[in-house]
């Protein structure tokens, strides 16, 4: 379990800040209790460790699943956010977040957004966000849907949005 952040767009020191500040707050994180914001993030960076999943895993050298007695010195990875989730003006290709699985939303992103995707490419460049990667959400508890101005996002219109939020009065906008 990990706290989150309460920022929105604002953000302290430079991409490579922000970068050491993420990693800081989220690696081996599994619940974060809060928001997830993921704000200022360069094309450079690796978000692997938003992901990585060691704990009772297959090990890479046998293909053997193995259960370990101790997991809590073991990486996890980020499968629920209480709060919202922001990913806004970054330039990385793809957002490892494959195993988070529920947003409850228990505080909103300008008032009524659990997830909020903005702004997540450079005009001046190619480097953009191109996948959201959120393979295995399953619910959106209370909030939202807002994805928009991802110049090179894909697939985010093949996602039945309405059938991942729990409020059916919410319409997503995408």
């Amino acid at each position: 379990v990990c706290a989150g952040t309460l920022n929105g767009l604002s953000v302290t020191g430079d991409a490579q800040h922000q970068y050491q500040t993420l990693h800081k707050m989220y690696n081996n994180c599994e619940i974060v209790m809060g928001n997830l914001e993921i704000v200022l993030i360069d094309h450079t960076q690796d978000l692997s460790f938003l992901q990585v999943s060691w704990g009772g895993g297959t090990q890479k050298d046998t293909g053997v699943r193995t259960r370990r007695a101790d997991t809590s010195r073991c990486p996890q990875t980020i499968r629920e956010v209480t709060g919202y989730i922001l990913i806004a003006m970054n330039v990385f290709a793809s957002l490892p977040l494959q195993n988070l699985r529920v947003i409850r939303g228990t505080q909103f992103y300008e008032e009524k957004y659990a997830l909020f995707v903005l702004l997540n490419y450079n005009p001046n460049t190619t480097h953009a966000l191109r996948q959201l990667g959120l393979n295995q959400l399953t619910e959106i508890l209370a909030g939202g849907v807002y994805i928009e101005k991802n110049a090179q996002l894909c697939h985010v219109e093949t996602v039945e949005w309405r059938d991942i939020m729990r409020d059916p009065r919410l319409e997503p906008v995408v």
